[in-house]
């Protein structure tokens, strides 16, 4: 099987090595001479990071893959969490719910030594 054009990876390392050596060339630069040394440690550093990237990020057919996989999957909960609601409305309350004013609590509260009431989102204890 050959290598479709799309896993066919340009080889860039050897364009880099054809243009330097024509740099090289063209400004008389030997491989002893400092900025030489300088470029090819340039390189080391460039590749380390390069396999660095590679080892970490995931491709973009597995970034989509798994971006698809959460989407089923939130899909999937969510149709269960419907039914489950669904489910529940259609049957009724085994207790009624009651609610309480929020005036009637804070009566409470003021006469019930260590009660802790909830009110406008900040706990307020109660020491008696």
């Amino acid at each position: 099987m050959s290598a479709t054009p799309k896993d066919t990876k340009p080889d860039f390392d050897e364009e880099f090595l054809q243009t330097l050596g024509q740099w090289k060339e063209k400004n008389k630069i030997r491989d002893d001479d400092a900025v030489y040394l300088l470029v090819e440690l340039f390189r080391i550093h460039q590749k380390h990071w390069d396999a660095l990237r590679q080892r970490q990020m995931p491709s973009l057919d597995q970034f989509r893959t798994d971006i698809a996989a959460v989407t089923e999957s939130y899909k999937s909960f969510r149709e269960m969490l419907e039914e489950l609601i669904e489910s529940l409305a259609a049957q009724p309350a085994a207790v009624p719910v009651k609610t309480i004013p929020l005036d009637d609590l804070l009566a409470q509260a003021e006469h019930t030594p260590g009660f802790v009431c909830a009110t406008a989102g900040k706990w307020l204890p109660r020491f008696s």
